[in-house]
């Protein structure tokens, strides 16, 4: 029984769901598209905020621009010593042999030593300020280096190393291939002690690693090896001491060795050291040197490690230098309150997230943004945790003498390095959540991230395809590369390299010289480069596409409430001039009552009003068309046809094309013939040229010379410009040589000339006789007492002391022993005009000897000069010399300032200043030569050459030619531009006049109007750009003409005086070149305004109007996504690479990225190993793979691809010529017209149409997997009509289903008008939405159990009855046919003896020629009854057609519930028509 009875219910459903998809349609099952309720625009601000506060409290505390300008200037300074200058110049970079070590070690000790002999250097110090520090045990005023050998042991076992056919020649042999620098050699490391001579041996260290003692010279890394320190001291030798553990401690002062700390089994020469045996012998494996950097003026200390490996090949096969810098001084006075707020910030999304997590789970945790958000969170935490943990540990560093340790200085360091990561790895997540805030705003932000998603899967299938064939080309590489280039040396380069060359860089192949060169990039670009990327794209593209049809219901929704919602706005708004709105301002309260009491007290028959009223037309605003009923196809035509003038602007005819194009060549042959853009660039590269081949020699390195690039420290600087310099001026064109006469004032006989042409203009001094002919500035910074810190605002507690020298009173802080000034905290600029470290409060002056006939007096050539007084490079001040023209004087002058201190440890800036005139070219060129110091000693060189092309009006005459060619084009554009500009006004106003909506109060005005205008076509802004650049620029020219006007006078006045006028010109001029390029630009892309009517143009527009907000939000998204992977590489390679240095370099570096430009991976791989692996490889793939191929599919899904017509050049120039050729027929149109009648063929299916209809064969698939049997629908619901024939049941059903489809709809749509005024949409869910539906399932549960009850009683009473009635039925029919057939076998009798009677009654009546005429008649008269009879048949067939059409009308009345019980009659007898039934049949 409960088999049948569950196989009746089953059978039962089947047919309620077939009913269901009849009455409600095929997808009423489906899933439906989940509109996700929005998060608030103050929820992304709040976050946006937070962000930004972790990054500022992130940036401060880490400090990557300084640690990273502390690197570099050590590390530039060690790689850019020069070893041999003969015959190439040898730096680091191509050290290769153990010779060349031992000379770079030479150099670079004689360098530390020599460091205080100049004064432009403190002492011990390499770049003027970074002091090299001893380490324990030797004494404060020396500096000390730790060098770590590490020695191969040999062995003569020929079995495992030269075999037997060898052993003869190689007796020993290495037992290892190299031990790498801070690697445990083990059993393969030489422990034998050295014997040095003279009864001293060396021994060997043992390893102790991060547990060595403190004070123990344990070897890099506590590695052990053969440890040496070496110390050096200002004018004195420089030693050598053998570390050993069981040696001597006693100290010794002549060999600056101070304290016990140092235990050495003996002390050689330097060198001696550096002779060659025993210590550089052919068991060295590794070398390295140890430094340790003190800057005062950064407040920090940098370790140092300078690495040579050598391997058993003989050669030295890596060198590196790494530097890692640790401030000392991190207290700053506001960013803890910003570290506070991110604190709170961090602690209340972790409130957040423990409560969604609970309140959602476990659903919540099925997002990846949880984990996302759990990450930043754990991040943010860690750097607290170790912020506050390093501070301490530092705090101790700074008091006493722990950075004379190793160990000490590394703890701190790893800490610190820890913080690094952890701060990197917080900003990343941070702002990569932003995108989670950006999707819980925008639905196109989640269309990216659902395309990103259905990606992965996809992808990474396909990269784990792509791996599989990559190690097959990459073992291939290896096995025929690797002999010719060390890019395939091992498994890891291998795989670098071939990553590289999957992304199009094949720079990896340059050294290959193998035969199969070729074939294998040829093969293996075309397999990955070409196909790989492609199928990136392919996917990438089906996965957008496919988003985009399941989100587009989310689009159209999102469509309609906006309009909805415009439309309301439009209805409700009150529209306000701009005088009510400025009164309303001014007295808010006196016009809101003047409102109120003018709409109270109006009569209604004011003449004033009433003329208003006639004056004013009244306007009705029309609502828009509700479009969300319509189908989406159509919607799409309607809003495309509604849209349509957003798409075409005013049309410009032939006319205003050939203006614009003379308007255009005009402004190109003005700015060609006023900017001279090949003569200026012929002339800089000349000054350029010569100032760059200047070479001086070194002040420590007789014989050697350098050049301008080659200038590394503050002694290079002096060097150049003391002896630089006059070879430049006096030495490139002599004076005798040189004959070109008086040239406009500018040169005379004597000329002094850079490449013969570019002759120096010179003039008086102001200070006394002679002519100047150069101008140098100088800013210095701040020298004080080294305190331990960069500002007197650190508290004494936060101050680096480094412990004391010396007992009692007499004590000294060793920061200050090793420094003793400080002050020079940051690079000051050329151009700055304040700087804290700058030192303003000097007073310096120079004179020399100026000797004459009468007599000699001194002249003063240097001076200081204030901020904002004339006579200064831009007015910034400084100390400024201007040196004589005369060789001799000029000489002396250099001298003066070499010995009476204008060159010294504060010099932070040097600007030469020079002005030279070209006159085959007519232009004047201003020269700058910048030298600026860094607080490092690092030197930043620019050459600046801006040269300008002189009009020469004092000259008109002579020159008319050439001025009228400079002049007219620039007056017949700037005609152009006023005509345009008018023609632009007027298309405003008509375009006023025709679209600019009425209100009640009248007419919109035209001014506010015109940024809705503007903004209704592109080409407006641009145009309205374009002239306003061209008379702002325009305005230039012409104060540039004034400037110029003026240069007779100039040039009688002081030198000075005239370099600063030619430093205003040039810059004037500079500044309409950059205005001028970017009118230009601007005036380029103008002209697609005039083929904007093509059809294949106008295709291209609506792309990107239909693409406009995909692109919008994908550039916003992937703005995102590039800031976090900025800071993620500032952070984390900053302090050792230098591109990442600064967040703009940071964003260049990782923007390259996206166009497939990057330097590689090994330069992040040295700056930072661990972070290079994790950032390099996943964000190469995600921006050149992912992102650039999402940006493409948006293009590619909303392309508008159409035949268009091809363009007929006849009607465009009908207007025009066909008055002129009349011969011509200019209508001519030879496009066939397609039959209109005829159904286009379709095309090829786009992307995104076969994604779309993949799409509904998926849905249709779904849809039919819900049926509980799917073979008993086939197809389509069909309607009520085609299935049954409505009588008045079915229509009482209808009557019922539209009046409950009504009453939900309504109810559907009071509710969503309640949501919208909703504040908190899931508090209104909650308390409304819920509450009232479960109150509706109780009462629908209660109706539907009453029913049922109804049901059961109604069948067991009524069907007895039913059971009777068909009996009763039964019988009666019964009885009826029996007396039927009787009847009509009496009626058959009958019938046969009437025609026997009348048969025999005409026989006897008529003849039989009557019968026969008779009968005849009577043929034709049945034949037109016939004929009429048929007639009225059909006309009785139209009525009863009629009849039934009419019976199935629809009577309107009661609604009737189908689900009710049958009403049956409680009396029968009542029935007429029964009671007459029972009553033949004999029932009383």
């Amino acid at each position: 029984m409960e088999v049948e009875a569950k196989e009746a219910d089953f059978h039962r459903l089947n047919r309620r769901q077939v009913y269901l998809y009849r009455l409600a349609g095929d997808d009423v099952l489906a899933k439906k598209v989940e509109n996700q309720s929005k998060a608030p625009v103050m929820v992304v601000f709040r976050f946006l905020v937070y962000a930004i506060i972790a990054t500022a409290v992130i940036k401060e505390r880490s400090k990557i621009e300084t640690t990273s300008e502390a690197n570099l200037g050590i590390e530039q300074s060690l790689e850019n010593q020069i070893i041999e200058h003969t015959p190439f110049v040898l730096t680091f970079n191509n050290i290769s042999n153990v010779q060349h070590v031992q000379t770079w070690l030479a150099l670079v000790m004689e360098r530390v030593r020599t460091a205080g002999e100049q004064t432009y250097s403190n002492e011990l110090s390499l770049n003027s300020y970074n002091r090299v520090v001893p380490r324990a045990g030797v004494c404060m005023d020396a500096a000390a280096v730790i060098l770590t050998f590490k020695r191969v042991r040999m062995t003569p076992e020929y079995q495992l190393t030269t075999t037997d056919r060898f052993r003869r020649l190689y007796p020993q042999a290495w037992m290892k291939s190299t031990i790498e620098p801070g690697e445990d050699g083990m059993e393969a490391e030489e422990t034998e002690p050295i014997d040095v001579g003279d009864g001293l041996k060396w021994f060997h260290t043992p390893a102790c690693g991060p547990e060595c003692p403190l004070g123990r010279n344990s070897g890099y890394r506590g590695a052990g090896g053969y440890v040496a320190v070496v110390t050096a001291s200002p004018n004195n030798v420089t030693y050598v001491h053998l570390a050993d553990d069981n040696g001597t401690s006693e100290p010794n002062e002549t060999i600056y060795h101070c304290d016990d700390s140092l235990k050495r089994s003996g002390t050689v020469l330097f060198n001696e050291f550096l002779l060659g045996d025993p210590f550089f012998d052919n068991q060295l494996g590794s070398l390295t040197a140890e430094f340790f950097f003190y800057n005062a003026n950064l407040q920090s200390m940098s370790h140092v490690a300078v690495k040579f490996h050598f391997t058993a090949a003989g050669n030295l096969a890596q060198k590196s230098i790494r530097s890692d810098t640790m401030l000392l001084d991190v207290y700053h006075p506001w960013i803890r309150f910003f570290e506070y707020s991110y604190l709170v910030f961090t602690c209340g999304y972790f409130c957040e997230l423990i409560y969604r997590g609970m309140k959602d789970f476990p659903g919540y945790f099925k997002d990846v943004w949880t984990y996302v958000n759990a990450c930043s969170i754990i991040g943010s935490f860690s750097c607290f945790t170790l912020w506050y943990d390093y501070t301490p540990q530092l705090s101790s560093f700074l008091k006493n003498d722990a950075f004379l340790y190793d160990r000490e200085f590394e703890a701190r360091e790893a800490k610190f390095l820890m913080y690094i990561f952890a701060s990197s790895f917080a900003t990343f997540t941070i702002f990569l959540r932003l995108l989670q805030f950006l999707a819980s705003t925008e639905s196109r932000v989640v269309l990216l991230m659902k395309t990103i998603y259905s990606t992965l899967g996809n992808i990474g299938l396909y990269l784990a395809y792509l791996m599989v064939i990559l190690l097959g080309f990459q073992t291939f590489a290896m096995a025929y590369f690797s002999q010719d280039t060390n890019e395939f040396a091992d498994f890891f380069h291998a795989f670098v390299s071939m990553s590289s060359m999957f992304m199009g860089k094949i720079e990896v192949m340059d050294g290959v010289k193998s035969t199969w060169k070729v074939p294998f990039m040829w093969l293996f670009l075309f397999f990955f480069f070409f196909l790989g990327v492609q199928t990136f794209n392919a996917i990438i593209n089906y996965s957008y596409n496919r988003a985009s049809e399941d989100m587009k219901a989310v689009f159209e929704r999102e469509e309609y409430e906006k309009q909805r919602k415009e439309l309301q706005k439009r209805l409700h708004r009150k529209k306000t001039s701009l005088s009510q709105m400025f009164w309303r301002l001014v007295h808010p309260k006196s016009a809101a009552a003047a409102t109120e009491d003018s709409a109270e007290t109006a009569p209604e028959g004011d003449a004033t009003s009433s003329l208003e009223a006639l004056e004013t037309p009244a306007v009705v605003e029309v609502q828009s068309p509700d479009l969300g009923s319509l189908d989406p196809a159509v919607r799409e035509k309607v809003q495309e046809y509604l849209g349509r003038d957003d798409f075409q602007g005013t049309r410009d005819g032939l006319c205003t094309m050939t203006m614009y194009v003379m308007m255009v060549f005009c402004y190109i042959w003005f700015v060609y013939v006023n900017v001279r853009v090949e003569q200026k660039g012929a002339l800089r590269e000349s000054i350029r040229s010569a100032v760059e081949a200047v070479e001086v020699p070194y002040a420590d390195q007789t014989g050697v010379d350098f050049g301008w690039h080659d200038i590394q420290s503050l002694s290079d600087v002096v060097s150049w410009i003391t002896q630089g310099l006059p070879l430049l001026i006096f030495n490139s064109t002599a004076a005798e040589t040189f004959s070109s006469g008086v040239a406009r004032g500018f040169i005379g006989e004597k000329s002094i000339c850079i490449k013969t042409w570019n002759c120096l203009v010179s003039g008086r001094s102001a200070a006394g006789p002679g002519n100047s002919i150069v101008r140098i500035t100088q800013r210095r910074s701040i020298s004080t007492t080294n305190e331990g810190a960069q500002t007197e605002f650190t508290p004494l507690d936060d101050r680096f002391i480094g412990g004391y020298t010396g007992n009692g009173s007499d004590a000294v802080p060793n920061a200050r022993v090793m420094t003793p000034d400080a002050g020079f905290h940051e690079t000051i600029p050329a151009w700055s005009a304040f700087s804290v470290s700058e030192d303003r409060e000097q007073n310096f002056s120079l004179t020399y000897n100026y000797t004459t006939e009468s007599g000699s007096e001194m002249i003063q050539f240097c001076e200081s000069l204030e901020q904002g007084v004339p006579g200064s490079y831009q007015r910034t001040g400084g100390i400024v010399c201007l040196l004589d023209a005369d060789s001799q004087i000029f000489e002396e002058q250099m001298s003066t300032m070499v010995e009476n201190g204008f060159f010294s440890k504060s010099s932070a800036t040097f600007v030469v200043e020079l002005v030279t005139h070209n006159a085959n070219r007519d232009m004047l060129s201003f020269t700058t030569l910048e030298l600026r110091m860094t607080p490092t000693g690092r030197v930043v060189k620019v050459i600046e050459i801006q040269s300008s092309a002189l009009f020469g009006l004092e000259v008109a005459v002579d020159r008319l030619g050439e001025i009228i060619s400079r002049i007219v084009p620039g007056v017949i554009y700037m005609f152009f531009v006023v005509v345009f500009t008018v023609m632009l006004y007027n298309e405003l106003k008509r375009e006023h006049t025709r679209r600019s909506p009425f209100s009640q109060g009248g007419k919109k005005s035209f001014l506010r109007n015109v940024p809705l205008l503007m903004l209704k076509d592109s080409f407006r802004i641009a145009d309205a750009l374009s002239f306003a650049m061209s008379f702002y620029s325009f305005l230039l020219y012409i104060l540039w003409l004034e400037q110029d006007a003026e240069m007779s006078s100039q040039l009688n006045g002081d030198f000075s005086s005239f370099v600063d006028f030619a430093s205003d010109l040039v810059f004037q001029e500079k500044l309409y070149n950059r205005l001028s390029s970017l009118n230009m630009l601007i005036i380029f892309c103008r002209p697609l305004r005039f083929m904007r009517e093509q059809a294949q143009i106008k295709r291209l527009f609506q792309t990107i109007e239909h693409a406009r907000q995909d692109i919008f939000w994908f550039l916003c998204a992937l703005s995102v996504f590039l800031t976090s992977c900025t800071l993620l590489a500032h952070v984390s390679f900053g302090p050792n690479f230098t591109q990442c240095s600064t967040l703009g370099g940071s964003l260049l570096y990782c923007f390259n990225f996206m166009v497939g430009s990057y330097d590689g991976f090994w330069t992040l791989y040295e700056a930072n190993a661990t972070m290079a692996v994790i950032f390099f490889f996943p964000y190469l793939l995600l921006t050149y793979c992912v992102c650039m191929n999402i940006f493409f599919a948006i293009l590619d899904r909303f392309y508008l691809s159409a035949d268009v017509p091809p363009l007929n050049f006849k009607q465009k120039l009908k207007p025009v010529f066909s008055k002129i050729c009349r011969c011509i027929e200019w209508d001519d149109d030879f496009v066939v017209e397609e039959d209109p009648s005829e159904a286009k063929k379709e095309g090829p299916m786009s992307r995104a149409a076969r994604v779309e209809v993949t799409a509904q064969e998926i849905k249709d698939i779904k849809m039919r997997g819900t049926d509980a049997d799917p073979n008993t629908r086939t197809g389509n619901a069909l309607t009520l009509t085609s299935v049954c024939d409505p009588d008045e049941r079915m229509n009482a059903v209808i009557r019922w289903s539209r009046e409950e489809a009504k009453g939900i709809v309504d109810e559907f749509q009071r509710l969503l008008a309640k949501k919208q005024e909703a504040k908190n949409i899931d508090m209104f869910i909650k308390q409304l939405v819920m509450k009232r539906f479960q109150a509706e399932a109780e009462r629908s549960k209660k109706e539907m159990e009453e029913a049922f009850r109804q049901m059961q009683y109604h069948t067991m009473v009524h069907e007895l009855m039913a059971v009777r009635d068909q009996q009763t039925l039964s019988r009666y029919i019964l009885l009826l046919e029996q007396q039927i057939q009787k009847k009509m076998v009496e009626q058959y009798g009958l019938s046969l003896e009437v025609q026997h009677l009348r048969g025999e009654l005409d026989n006897m009546r008529y003849t039989k020629a009557d019968l026969k005429q008779m009968s005849s008649a009577r043929s034709d008269t049945v034949a037109e009854e016939n004929q009429s009879s048929l007639g009225a048949s059909e006309d009785e067939d139209d009525e009863g057609i009629e009849e039934e059409d009419e019976a199935l009308v629809v009577t309107e009345g009661p609604a009737r519930d189908p689900n009710s019980v049958a009403e049956f009659d409680d009396d029968p007898k009542e029935n007429g028509a029964t009671a007459n039934m029972l009553e033949k049949l004999g029932f009383s």
